[in-house]
């Protein structure tokens, strides 16, 4: 059943109320691509994981933990040209792989997981900006704003399995890999703003036409009735590994197709707010004379939510040479980014390393190019550590950090 309600008001509109708050990608490919280098005896394999990814194109992460912002930390706000781009991926995982057997690479796993994207037009976190340091223009200065926020967090079960394809008819080793995640969700969240904002230099006044769209289930509403304290979440994984035959040269080409993260959301009784701001609404007082004045109109809404989550992909490619490295590049995507996030990687496997006399540590770097990001990675007997960032100190605006731990039984 959805109870609906519609208000119209005049309150304070405050001009720097923009969402930019997050940020995120998956930051554990290391320990993934070393899965064939632990050596494990028939079976299984307890598994733990630890991975935090945070980005955020326009401001410093220290400021994103924030819970309330203020004109000083709106300031400081300083967008890159286009669309920009915020996000939090955080996962923590325990889950056992069983090998041999009937149940032969089948997996599951209790976890815990924080996720939410932000994507904002350079003019909605510029004007944000512009208002919170109070500069006078001398012209006048329109901004087109486009937020786009998405984020929930949960924790559940997931079950997969890996297994070699033996049966595919092309050349090459084939591998693949799928899992399943069912999530208790204890946040959802979905932002939208969309709108012209003008500024009249002679009289430093804005003009705003905004509308918004939200959705969470913190709102509080008028009238409000009793909400679903959790959502639900069923997301879906995939992943196909080829590896080719080696050529006159010695080297390998490889490639890998990766999805996560489709599927869907659902929420009962998920509070909805829509709402238009218009500064410039005409009227008439008590004797008849026209007047303008700004106006806030809106309905609030309650029903069961049912959302469509999208896919991220990524898709990677490269060489691994007669000594064991392998050479590649990645191509991330992200729902709601308009283009492809370019990666450049470089890895030296542990179970190669074994070979070279290097006593089975593992060596990787990856250079993201759109986050200006650095990561290192390091395996050593079944311990994988990552960490990364595009600058050190409080500076920083993009930051992964991973351990990934895995124990034959």
């Amino acid at each position: 059943m959805t109870r609906t309600a519609t208000h119209a008001r005049r309150p304070r509109w405050r001009a720097a109320g923009v969402a930019v708050a997050c940020a995120a990608v998956a930051c554990a490919a290391a320990a993934a691509d070393n899965d064939a280098a632990a050596e494990v005896s028939a079976g299984g394999v307890v598994t733990f994981g630890l991975r935090s990814d945070h980005h955020a194109d326009a401001l410093a992460l220290g400021l994103m933990g924030r819970g309330h912002w203020h004109r000083r930390e709106w300031a400081q706000v300083s967008p890159r040209a286009g669309d920009n781009l915020a996000q939090i991926d955080d996962e923590a995982r325990l889950g056992w792989q069983q090998r041999g057997g009937a149940f032969d690479g089948w997996q599951i796993a209790v976890l815990a997981r924080s996720q939410a994207t932000l994507v904002a037009s350079h003019d909605a976190l510029a004007l944000a900006a512009q208002v919170a340091r109070g500069h006078t223009l001398a012209a006048d200065t329109d901004w087109q704003t486009r937020v786009r926020l998405r984020a929930f967090t949960g924790a559940g079960l997931a079950l997969g399995r890996a297994q070699a394809l033996g049966f595919v008819p092309a050349p090459g080793r084939w591998q693949a890999a799928w899992e399943v995640q069912a999530l208790a969700l204890g946040r959802w969240r979905q932002r939208d703003i969309d709108g012209p904002v003008h500024l009249d230099a002679a009289t430093q006044r804005y003009g705003f036409a905004l509308a918004s769209n939200e959705a969470d289930n913190r709102l509080n509403l008028p009238f409000q009735q009793p909400a679903g304290r959790h959502g639900a979440g069923l997301l879906l994984a995939g992943r196909v590994d080829w590896q080719g035959e080696a050529s006159p040269a010695g080297w390998t080409p490889w490639a890998r197709l990766a999805l996560r993260d489709g599927g869907w959301l659902r929420w009962r009784g998920l509070p909805q707010q829509q709402a238009t701001l218009d500064t410039a609404t005409a009227g008439t007082d008590a004797d008849g004379f026209l007047v303008y004045a700004p106006l806030i109109q809106g309905q609030n809404r309650q029903s069961t939510v049912t959302r469509w989550q999208p896919w991220r992909a990524a898709l990677a490619a490269g060489v691994e040479l007669p000594d064991g490295q392998r050479l590649g590049g990645r191509l991330d995507t992200v729902p709601g980014w308009h283009a492809a996030l370019p990666s450049l990687t470089w890895q030296r496997p542990a179970a190669s390393a074994t070979a070279s006399g290097w006593t089975g540590l593992g060596l990787a770097a990856e250079w993201q190019l759109h986050q200006r990001r650095l990561t290192l990675g390091v395996d050593w007997r079944g311990l994988s550590l990552q960490a990364g960032a595009d600058r050190l100190g409080g500076d920083a605006r993009s930051r992964v950090w991973a351990l990934a731990w895995r124990q034959a039984l």
